[in-house]
C-alpha cells in the first residue's frame, strides 16, 4: 500500500481496513488536534493492545497539546513532545503498516502527511510463570519458560547479567511473521557456528512458524537421523548455563521450549539436579543413567533372541521356567513382546494427552487389563510383561524427553532384528548404530564428543562424572570441530 497516493485520511484508513479484510477487531478512532484543526486517525487491533495505554499516553496528550501550524515539524513534534511512549517508529513505507498493526502497534495517520507513526502498545495475552513440565528438579529453581518470547529472554537475562549477552530478533514465516531471537554471549560463542545458524535461518522459506520444532527441523533437515541434534529446554537456568558454555539459544515466540545448538549426545543425560546437588553425592547417578538407558534398549531384544534362537545359552533353571510359561501361550514370543510393547506405548500416549483427571483411570485400567487379565487369559507370559515393563521404566530415566522418541524406534528395531537374526542381527545393528552416531554432526560438532573423538581434557570434567563446579567454571568452553563449515568447503573446492 502506497500511502502517498491518497489525499484524504479517510481513504487511507479505508485502504488499510480493506487490506485487513474489514475485520471487526480492527478499531479506528478519529481525533481533532488543537490549533490547526488537523485530523488524526488511530488504528489498532483490539485484544492485542493495551487500551489503557492508548487512552492515557496517546489520546489524552493528542487532545491536550496544541499542534504547530508548520507541516514540516508536526511529525517531530508528536514524537518528541506529545506521545508518552518510548517506542515510536516513523514509517516511510506504507507496506509496513499492516505488519505493525499485527504486531500490536497503534498506527497514527495525519491529514496531508505521508509519514505514519507506529507506537508500540502491544499487550498479548500470556499465562503467568509456572513450573517447568519437561525437566523437573528436586532442589533447583521451579520456574519455566512461557509462550512469550520477550518474557523468556528476560528470564535468561536474569541469570546472565552480562553486557556481552547479545539478542538478535527477526521474523520468520511468510504467513505467520513469527519473531525468533538468537541469544548468545558474544565473547564466548563460536563465530563459525553462529554464522552457520544465521545463514540457515536466512534461507528459511517456511510459510508458517508456529513452534520451536519448525525451526529445529529446518536447521537439521540435512541430517537424516532419528536422534535430536538440537537440545530443547523449558528451563531458564539450563538455557543460561548452555549460553555460558558458548552455545546459541534460539527463542521462538509462542513456544515454551527454547532450542540450544550445538547439541551432543551427552547433554541428553545431564539433569539440572546434577548441578544443584553436591558432586560427591551424584558421582554414580549419571553412569547409572547410561547403563539403564542401554539396558532399556537391549533387554527386550535379548529376550526375544535368546528364547527364539539361543535357548542353549540360557541357564537351565531359567530355561525351564521360560518353557513352562511358553506351553500355555499360543503366540510366538516376538508377537507377545510386540503386543505388550505397543499397548504400553498406547497407554503412555493416552496418559500424556488425556485430561489429568482421566489419566489415572486409564493408567490403572491399562495396568489391570494388560497385567493381571492378560496373564490369566493366557495371552502373554508373565516374564514378557516383566521384561517390557522394566524396559519402559528404565527408558523413563532420560532427563530430556526428545531422546525418548528415538529410544522407542531403536527398541522396536532391535526387537524385530532379534526375532529375525538373533544375537548376530543385534550385534550388526549395534555396530551400524555406533557408526551412525559417530557420523552425526550438530553444526560440525561431533555428536559423540568428547567420547568420539576422545578428548581426555573434556572427559574428566563433565561427561560420565561431574567434577566440582569451581573446576568446571575455570575451563574455557571450546567445541571440537573436525570439519569446516559448508561455506568454507565450497571456497576450498573452488580454489
Amino acid at each position: 500500500m502506497n500511502t502517498k497516493q491518497f489525499t484524504s485520511i479517510k481513504d487511507r484508513v479505508a485502504d488499510i481496513l480493506t487490506s485487513l479484510g474489514n475485520s471487526s477487531d480492527v478499531k479506528s478512532r478519529y481525533l481533532q488536534l488543537l490549533g490547526g484543526h488537523r485530523s488524526v486517525c488511530l488504528l489498532y487491533i483490539d485484544g492485542i493492545v493495551d487500551n489503557a495505554m492508548i487512552q492515557k499516553h496517546i489520546i489524552e496528550p493528542l487532545l491536550l497539546r496544541k499542534a504547530p501550524d508548520e507541516e514540516e515539524v508536526i511529525i517531530s513534534f508528536l514524537v518528541h513532545s506529545v506521545l508518552e511512549i518510548s517506542n515510536v517508529e516513523i514509517l516511510k513505507d506504507g507496506d509496513r503498516v499492516i505488519d505493525k498493526l499485527l504486531e500490536g502497534s497503534t498506527v497514527i495517520l495525519l491529514e496531508q502527511q505521508a509519514d505514519i507513526l507506529a507506537v508500540d502498545t502491544s499487550k498479548w495475552e500470556e499465562r503467568s510463570l509456572s513450573n517447568p513440565k519437561g525437566q523437573r528438579t528436586i532442589e533447583g529453581p521451579d520456574v519455566g519458560f512461557t509462550e512469550s518470547r520477550t518474557g523468556n529472554v528476560s528470564l535468561m537475562r536474569k541469570y546472565v547479567k552480562n553486557p556481552s549477552l547479545h539478542i538478535e530478533t527477526r521474523s520468520y514465516g511468510k504467513k505467520t511473521n513469527t519473531s525468533v531471537s538468537l541469544v548468545y554471549l558474544h565473547n564466548m560463542v563460536d563465530p563459525e557456528i553462529l554464522d552457520d545458524i544465521k545463514r540457515k535461518l536466512e534461507q528459511l522459506s517456511l510459510d508458517s512458524v508456529i513452534g520451536s520444532n519448525y525451526i529445529s527441523e529446518y536447521l537439521t533437515k540435512e541430517s537424516k537421523t532419528i536422534f535430536p541434534l538440537v537440545l530443547n529446554s523449558d528451563r531458564p537456568d539450563v538455557a543460561a548455563a548452555e549460553i555460558l558454555e558458548g552455545r546459541v539459544c534460539i527463542v521462538v515466540d509462542g513456544s515454551p521450549f527454547t532450542l540450544i545448538a550445538p547439541a551432543v549426545f551427552i547433554q541428553f543425560f545431564q539433569s539440572s539436579d546434577d548441578y544443584y546437588i553436591k558432586s560427591e553425592t551424584t558421582e554414580l547417578v549419571r553412569p547409572l543413567r547410561f547403563l539403564l538407558f542401554w539396558l532399556a534398549l537391549y533387554i527386550p531384544a535379548f529376550y526375544v533372541a535368546f528364547t527364539t534362537f539361543h535357548k542353549g545359552l540360557l541357564p537351565v533353571n531359567l530355561l525351564v521356567g521360560f518353557l513352562s510359561q511358553r506351553e500355555l501361550v499360543p503366540f510366538p514370543t516376538v508377537f507377545e513382546v510386540l503386543l505388550v510393547f505397543i499397548l504400553t506405548e498406547a497407554i503412555y500416549e493416552a496418559s500424556s494427552r488425556l485430561p489429568q483427571n482421566v489419566t489415572i483411570t486409564v493408567s490403572l485400567f491399562g495396568a489391570i487389563i494388560f497385567g493381571q487379565a492378560s496373564i490369566e487369559a493366557q495371552l502373554v507370559q508373565p516374564i514378557t510383561l516383566v521384561i517390557i515393563s522394566a524396559s519402559f521404566i528404565l527408558s523413563s530415566i532420560i532427563p530430556i524427553a526428545s531422546l525418548n522418541y528415538a529410544t522407542r524406534s531403536i527398541k522396536l528395531s532391535l526387537i524385530l532384528i532379534g526375532a529375525l537374526l538373533g544375537l548376530y542381527g543385534i550385534t550388526l545393528f549395534t555396530f551400524l548404530l555406533l557408526v551412525h552416531l559417530c557420523y552425526l554432526r550438530s553444526f560440525t560438532v561431533p555428536y559423540l564428543a568428547p567420547v568420539a573423538p576422545f578428548t581426555w581434557k573434556d572427559m574428566k570434567k563433565d561427561v560420565f562424572v561431574r567434577k566440582p563446579i569451581p573446576t568446571i567454571n575455570k575451563s574455557i568452553p571450546k567445541f571440537h570441530k573436525e570439519e569446516p563449515m559448508e561455506e568454507n568447503r565450497k571456497e576450498e573446492n573452488e580454489s
